[in-house]
């Protein structure tokens, strides 16, 4: 019988009920030496060592953390998208009031902290020269807004109006970004955001 599991959403099928971490990896298309399996249940996260068995059940969902660099052979806005849709995403590109250039993920599921289940539409700064460089923000538009302008804690957070437009709210983020890093990389930040929120 057929397992269906995801890693990062994007939807994979086995029969054999175990596997190593390491397997699951390269399953995905990552380097067991610079990434880390993490079953995600609910809110809570189990990390997995590379030689460790994980017990396939249907409907386990996975996530990846990447902390290796990506080797940069093309930069900027379709760089990202393309990243982004082997993710298992739909972006959408679309030009800010500010003149730049946006990914929008539509109906994007927080998957972590007290937001985790709400569904938003989630922007980034599509910046020219990724991934040598992402902008140190995420764009959230959600009905009703899960922060507001008046929601910013000096030291904590800080919610401002979004480039995006009104509907839209921008919120400041340091993603500690290092050059060579990818999407699956930001993503995983984003879930931290997120986490932490």
């Amino acid at each position: 019988m057929d397992i269906v599991f995801f890693i990062d959403q994007q939807r994979f099928m086995t029969q054999d009920p175990e596997q190593s971490s390491a397997a699951l990896l390269r399953l995905a298309g990552e380097d067991p030496a610079e990434t880390t399996l993490v079953l995600k249940h609910g809110n809570e996260l189990t990390k997995y060592a590379d030689d460790e068995i994980v017990k396939l059940e249907n409907g386990m969902h996975f996530v990846v953390f990447h902390d290796g660099p990506t080797p940069v052979s093309a930069f900027g806005p379709e760089r990202f998208v393309q990243e982004i849709t082997e993710l298992g995403y739909s972006p959408q590109l679309t030009i800010g009031s500010d003149k730049n250039t946006y990914a929008i993920l539509s109906d994007y599921e927080v998957l972590l902290g007290k937001f985790a289940g709400r569904r938003i539409d989630l922007g980034f700064l599509a910046t020219a020269d990724y991934p040598i460089s992402v902008a140190s923000a995420i764009h959230v538009r959600a009905e009703p807004q899960l922060y507001d302008t008046g929601d910013s804690l000096p030291g904590v957070r800080n919610i401002t109006d979004s480039r995006l437009g009104p509907a839209w709210r921008y919120w400041s983020v340091n993603f500690n970004w290092e050059k060579g890093r990818n999407a699956r990389r930001l993503m995983s930040k984003v879930n931290t955001v997120f986490r932490n929120a």
